[in-house]
């Protein structure tokens, strides 16, 4: 029964029904239960359902040095959740057309480090090269900064000048 869920799981990331890391998750958790279940509850997904509290308890028991509850309780539910969906659309292959996967929404977290007092973008080249930093105010209040070393070529200047025409000119 176990390698019928390994083979859903492989399914389903190959249509696109789980993205590769929820696949991984899922092979993750099915590996790490399958370390304490018995060989009846290997056979039935009823028996496991079953006996959940059981196996949940021996999983701890067994693995309580190596992962926190918190992992476990987490691969617990991918491991449920795995059960569910095997149960609706793995045990008839025509099912799985009809299932929907969920659009992930993903959320850009803003971060700002407290700890340091310079952006990244203010830095010049290291102290020991000497450059010139242009900032010049752009429409819409934008700005744009020009870095280059002090000794630029006059071929690198045309280069940057062709680069910095070329970008007017697409916009």
């Amino acid at each position: 029964m176990l390698q019928k869920i390994y083979d859903f799981i492989d399914l389903a990331e190959k249509n696109r029904k789980y993205p590769a890391n929820t696949a991984h998750g899922r092979r993750a958790a099915l590996k790490l239960f399958d370390t304490v279940l018995n060989e009846d509850e290997r056979e039935s997904l009823e028996l496991i359902e079953e006996r959940m509290g059981e196996i949940y308890l021996s999983l701890i028991s067994k693995h309580k040095e190596s992962f926190s509850i918190k992992s476990l309780n987490t691969y617990k539910g991918r491991f449920l959740s795995l059960i569910r969906d095997y149960k609706r659309y793995g045990a008839k292959p025509d099912a799985i057309v009809h299932w929907e996967a969920k659009e992930r929404k993903y959320t850009v977290k803003n971060i700002k480090d407290d700890t340091k007092d310079i952006s990244l973008h203010n830095i010049s080249f290291p102290t020991h090269r000497g450059v010139h930093k242009f900032q010049v105010a752009l429409e819409g209040g934008q700005t744009g900064i020009i870095e280059v070393p002090a000794d630029i070529s006059s071929r690198d200047v045309a280069v940057i000048k062709k680069i910095l025409d070329s970008l007017a000119k697409n916009f």
